[in-house]
Order: C-alpha cells, then sequence, then structure tokens
C-alpha cells in the first residue's frame, strides 16, 4: 500500500481509524487530488465529510463519503463562488455610482439658493439695533456721570478725585 497523500490526512484525520483506512484508496486520492486541483481547500472538504452522518458500519460509511466526494467534483469550489459574489457585487456598485446623479457645482448651488431664498415669503427678522446708552451728568459739575452713587446721584471722575482728597463735601439734603 502506498503512503496517503498530505491531503488524505488532512481531509480524513478526524475520522475514526478503521474508517480513515477505508479511504485510503487510490480512488479515493485521486478525488482528493481533483477536488484540490479545482481549487478546494483540504479544510472546506474535512468540514463537508466530517458534517456528514454515519450510515451503520464502516463499508457504507466510506462508500457514502466517496459518493460526497464524487458529488462535489460538480459543485463549484467556495472560494470561486465567493470571488464571483465579490466581483459582481464591485460590478453592480460601479454601475450604480456611474448612473447615480452628480452633485451640482458650487455656482449652480448658491445660483439655485438664492432663487430659493427670494421666492420665500417673508423677509427674515432683524434685530433693531440697541439705542446708544447715555451716562447721566454729574451733580457736581455737569460733566458725563460715570460713576452711581444713588438713583439720583452720579459723579464723573474728576469729582470723584476731588471728593477723596476732600477738597468738597457732600451735604445731606432732606
Amino acid at each position: 500500500m502506498r503512503p496517503a497523500s498530505p491531503h488524505h490526512s488532512d481531509v480524513f484525520s478526524h475520522l475514526p481509524a478503521l474508517l480513515m483506512r477505508e479511504m485510503r484508496t487510490e480512488a479515493v486520492e485521486g478525488l482528493l487530488e481533483r477536488l484540490v486541483a479545482a481549487g478546494w481547500r483540504p479544510g472546506q472538504l474535512r468540514h463537508r465529510v466530517g458534517a456528514e452522518p454515519s450510515q451503520g458500519n464502516v463499508e457504507r460509511d466510506a462508500a457514502h463519503l466517496v459518493e460526497l466526494l464524487k458529488s462535489l467534483t460538480g459543485v463549484p469550489c467556495p472560494d470561486s463562488v465567493h470571488a464571483e459574489q465579490v466581483r459582481t457585487r464591485r460590478l453592480d456598485r460601479a454601475v450604480a455610482a456611474a448612473s447615480s446623479p452628480r452633485p451640482a457645482s458650487p455656482e449652480v448651488r448658491d445660483q439655485r439658493l438664492t432663487q430659493i431664498r427670494a421666492e420665500l415669503t417673508g423677509l427674515p427678522r432683524r434685530r433693531p439695533e440697541p439705542e446708544a446708552r447715555t451716562r447721566p451728568d454729574c451733580n457736581l459739575c455737569g460733566g458725563e456721570g460715570s460713576y452711581f452713587v444713588t438713583h439720583e446721584v452720579h459723579l464723573c471722575h474728576r469729582c470723584v478725585g476731588v471728593l477723596a482728597a476732600g477738597e468738597a463735601r457732600l451735604i445731606q439734603v432732606g
């Protein structure tokens, strides 16, 4: 008996020893070589072989697995199916991108926005300009009062300095 191919041990190593020996034939090894040459990976074959239910005895299990391997020769390998799906998706995206509308240029966009704004019925409300605040007159000299003393009394910088120096006094009225 010739030694098993490396694919044989990869595909059937998880099976019971008697079934593994039963699968060591030239026909099975030829099937494995054809499947691997067609693009099947040994791991993919191992998972498919391992997923098959037991048939009751080693001979029936071996015959069932040979039929499974023969049926896989007529099926494209999963890698080629996936590659075809990826190629189809890319082609579909390219076709969709080619047929999708292009965004407007900045000039056209600005022109359209101007047109839409012109068609609006109400103009935007502008906030009124705030009134200029005037400072009250200084109660001592009549200049611009910068310091608030009471509601009725405001003083300017010069008059505050005069009061601080003691040159003037405030008289309490009333």
